[in-house]
């Protein structure tokens, strides 16, 4: 059974084991993950998923810089041996929640080109691709940006 509950400073040494484990060149770094745990509550909300022995199979943040602006999500990963059983899904659903009582009028993500794992969840959740970002991730790596409307 998996849990989730609000990512606190003490998850960051797992998390960013699996974040270099999932990305490895393009990874965040713990100071980019500390930093990102300042602004929460504030202006960010993230979120770790649990399996049944407490252990961290996933995490996701987002932010809006205020009531009633745009929200981004700015990570949703999922431990490899935990994909394809919803909780990819179940946190994006959190983040959609978050970002709608936020007042947001949209949500908006990228995801690299090519993820054929990520992009068919998105698209389910009702995002919509709405440019390609070139170089994004590193050079002839693309990011293609997607939104969905939350008004």
């Amino acid at each position: 059974m998996i849990t989730y509950r609000d990512m606190i400073a003490l998850d960051l040494p797992v998390i960013v084991s699996m974040e270099r484990e999932v990305y490895r060149t393009d990874a965040w770094t713990m100071s980019q993950f500390k930093e990102e745990l300042v602004a929460v509550p504030r202006n960010r909300y993230y979120i770790v998923a649990l399996n049944e022995r407490s252990e961290i199979v996933g995490y996701a943040g987002a932010f809006s810089p205020d009531l009633g602006l745009d929200t981004d999500v700015l990570t949703l990963t999922v431990d490899p041996n935990y994909r394809r059983q919803g909780i990819g899904r179940e946190m994006l659903d959190q983040l959609i929640t978050w970002a709608k009582m936020r007042k947001a009028p949209a949500i908006f993500l990228e995801v690299r080109e090519g993820n054929v794992e990520a992009s068919p969840l998105y698209e389910s959740a009702g995002f919509e691709q709405i440019s390609t970002r070139s170089n994004y991730y590193s050079i002839g790596v693309n990011a293609v940006i997607m939104k969905k409307d939350l008004g």
